[in-house]
């Protein structure tokens, strides 16, 4: 009982049910940076409703928003809202011609997948020269983690029964990023500070993405330079 009392005090007091409602803030605000866009795809578009949004935030009329969607249930609820494709992000190219879209936004996708590495290669393809790649991840260097790891426990962005595959840090995913020679990185973004309470837990992310539960990059595409992208996989004898 105790324990359970302890738990709903300290959600209340980092005003947890209001996570998400913080980290689509986060990509909100970094879409007004986007003075001009004719077309999106959201890559993990879920049941569409936030991608509609985001259209609204670029006044981006209907007919040019996409959406692409690994789970048969989430296609069918975005069917009422844009056009949307249901692609294996691990295993397919995109259903999108070379340099077709303006903007990309791939929010909490990354950390489910093992292969990233050709999902941010295809972005990168269909992504117009002078256009805007908006990638959203959790942060395995969060305070939160990096508490919990002090104490030997497991980190909440890895949890054993969790759906999520991969870890990130800031520094570590923007050196990545860094890599493509065909972008420029413009603008980082932290959302959410746990454990600090209301009105830290809020308003200190963006000081702080090193710190912060989730991170939001935003990227303007400078080239176009299929050969020479950055964002390969690896070859084996270099991951050691």
């Amino acid at each position: 009982m105790l324990g359970s009392a302890l738990k709903r005090i300290y959600r209340y007091l980092v005003q947890a049910q209001y996570e998400g409602l913080r980290t689509h803030e986060a990509v909100l605000s970094l879409l007004s940076c986007i003075s001009r866009a004719e077309s999106l795809l959201d890559v993990g578009c879920g049941d569409g409703i936030k991608t509609m949004r985001y259209a609204k935030e670029l006044s981006v009329c209907k007919d040019r928003v996409y959406g692409i969607e690994q789970q048969p249930h989430y296609v069918e609820l975005a069917k009422n809202h844009l056009h949307v494709v249901q692609v294996d992000l691990e295993r397919d190219r995109f259903p999108f011609k070379d340099e077709e879209l303006d903007v990309i936004v791939c929010n909490q996708v990354l950390e489910h997948l093992k292969n990233i590495y050709l999902p941010l290669q295809e972005m990168a393809r269909i992504l117009k020269t002078g256009g805007h790649l908006l990638i959203g991840i959790p942060i395995l260097a969060a305070i939160q983690n990096r508490l919990l790891l002090l104490l030997g426990c497991q980190p909440m962005c890895t949890a054993i029964r969790g759906p999520h595959v991969r870890g990130f840090t800031t520094k570590g995913f923007s050196e990545f990023l860094k890599l493509n020679p065909n972008f420029e990185l413009v603008e980082i973004r932290g959302a959410t500070l746990y454990p600090l309470p209301y009105p830290f837990v809020k308003y200190g992310a963006p000081y702080f993405p090193g710190l912060s539960s989730y991170v939001f990059y935003l990227l303007r595409k400078i080239g176009h330079n299929s050969v020479q992208q950055g964002w390969e996989e690896p070859a084996a004898d270099t991951l050691f």
